[in-house]
């Protein structure tokens, strides 16, 4: 419990938004006093005072003052809705920003961990779900319905102290039973959690790899995969709704004896004569509001533990601290020589992939690397570029060890051309500036010219600025 608070703590203040919370809480509050305290006051003045008294005056102040309250209080309802649904989308928006500011620092050992499901369940189903936990999900539970009840609990006591103790232990023995059933939803929680994730990488894996799905003929059987992995995701959620209406029905079930005890009690009290009309109604109203304000916080519980759940996960991934840091270190200004000096290097930490490797190079010096598919030549060229580094020798260039130069500089200075290339949803010369936004026209036709490509761009239609993203065909990537 001790660590759950402390996690709420640290996601509270990860949100930013204290300042608009304690608004939030202080209208969601005067919503509360209005409808539990102040409109029932005014009612019992009414009916046991000023209608016995016959005083009409009285009757019309109390009356204005009765609507004036539930203007105020629908007021009070549409601004913290309209409060919280704005929190959220800002909480979400800025959620999303900042897992994936971290996907762009952390190391690439990150994506060789991770299957492309987790990111997708960090930036669409985590982000989503966490960005609830504050605006819905604690101020539904909490603000409006572990608050709500207390206050309903305090005025009971005062109409009649034995009835409301009596009310309140079924409320204990309630939350026990809820408690109980709660630790299971949180475990088929985590569990429906990684079959999403595995459903995300079925999806990915479906449109990354449709041609070879197709080539392969093994549509049939990829169909079959994720219908096996879908029926498992339904059966999941169907026990976690089966848990979560069992302990609903039973809770419901004990706090059904709530009117047992009020007929008993408020019956024995009108023979006495010890209770005005206007205290049983409330009694009763104040019953029945006690179980719903707890039925609201039990209904919530398994929405916070998934909004619980996803907030851990991405605070967990936003504190990650193995990390680029691209400015750290001296500026690599012109590289004249490079050489790797006895380099192993291991992708797993068992077995190395490259072992004992060396080279030496010059400036305008040009080596091909040849070999088989996996013999490691892709990851010389990314220990180069520091996407990984060695696990024993060194990488020198300048006869300096590279480790000592800044990341940032040291990509500036070396030209990689990937094996998948990228295109971005724009122009040809827009591509080209993405990362040079500097170069000229000119540079640009020049640097076609070389590759013997100018006259076909300025045979096109729209010439470089052609959306090359619509037009993938035009150009052949290899």
């Amino acid at each position: 419990m001790r660590n759950k608070l402390k996690k709420l703590k640290q996601m509270y203040k990860d949100t930013g938004y204290h300042k608009q919370f304690i608004i939030l809480f202080i209208i969601i509050e005067l919503t509360a006093i209005i409808e539990i305290i102040t409109i029932p006051y005014i009612t019992k003045q009414m009916i046991d005072i000023q209608i016995p008294n016959k005083n009409i005056r009285a009757l019309i102040v109390l009356g204005v003052f009765y609507i004036g309250f539930l203007f105020l209080q629908c007021y009070a309802v549409l601004t913290h809705c309209n409060m919280r649904s704005i929190l959220k989308r800002k909480i979400q928006r800025d959620l999303s920003q900042k897992v994936f500011n971290k996907l762009q620092d952390v190391k690439i050992k990150f994506y060789d961990e991770n299957y492309t499901g987790v990111i997708l369940q960090f930036l669409q189903s985590d982000v989503d779900t966490a960005s609830s936990t504050f605006p819905k999900v604690i101020v539904e539970m909490y603000f409006m319905g572990l608050f709500r009840f207390t206050i309903i609990a305090v005025f009971l006591i005062f109409i009649n102290i034995k009835i409301a103790l009596g009310i309140l232990l079924l409320y204990v023995i309630g939350y026990c039973v809820t408690l109980y059933f709660n630790k299971k939803t949180i475990v088929l929680i985590n569990e429906i959690r990684k079959i999403n994730i595995e459903l995300y990488n079925y999806i990915n894996e479906g449109i990354q790899g449709f041609l070879t799905i197709k080539i392969l003929n093994i549509v049939e059987k990829k169909e079959k995969e994720l219908k096996n992995k879908l029926e498992e995701y339904n059966k999941s959620n169907d026990r976690l709704e089966k848990i979560v209406a069992r302990y609903n029905s039973i809770f419901t079930f004990i706090a059904s004896f709530t009117t047992a005890i009020i007929v008993y009690c408020v019956g024995i009290n009108i023979i006495e004569g010890s209770m005005t009309y206007v205290s049983i109604l409330l009694l009763i109203e104040y019953s029945e509001a006690l179980e719903h304000e707890f039925h609201w916080f039990t209904m919530h519980l398994t929405d916070f533990n998934k909004s619980f759940i996803s907030y851990s996960r991405i605070l967990e991934f936003l504190n990650i601290q193995d990390i680029e840091n691209l400015q750290e270190g001296e500026q690599l200004k012109k590289v004249d020589t490079i050489e790797f000096d006895k380099v192993n290097f291991s992708y797993n930490d068992k077995e190395n992939n490259i072992e004992n490797f060396s080279l030496s190079l010059k400036e305008n010096e040009k080596v091909a690397l040849v070999g088989r598919t996996g013999c490691g030549k892709t990851t010389i060229i990314n220990l180069l570029c520091r996407f990984y580094e060695p696990v024993k020798g060194k990488i020198k260039i300048n006869n300096k060890n590279y480790l000592d130069y800044n990341i940032s500089s040291l990509r500036k200075r070396i030209g990689y051309v990937m094996q998948e290339v990228q295109i971005l949803p724009n122009t040809i010369i827009d591509n080209i500036r993405y990362v040079n936004k500097d170069i000229t026209l000119q540079e640009i036709e020049e640097i076609f010219r070389k590759l013997r490509l100018h006259e076909k761009i300025k045979s096109l239609d729209d010439g470089y600025n052609t959306d090359i993203y619509s037009n993938p065909d035009i150009l052949s990537t290899r």
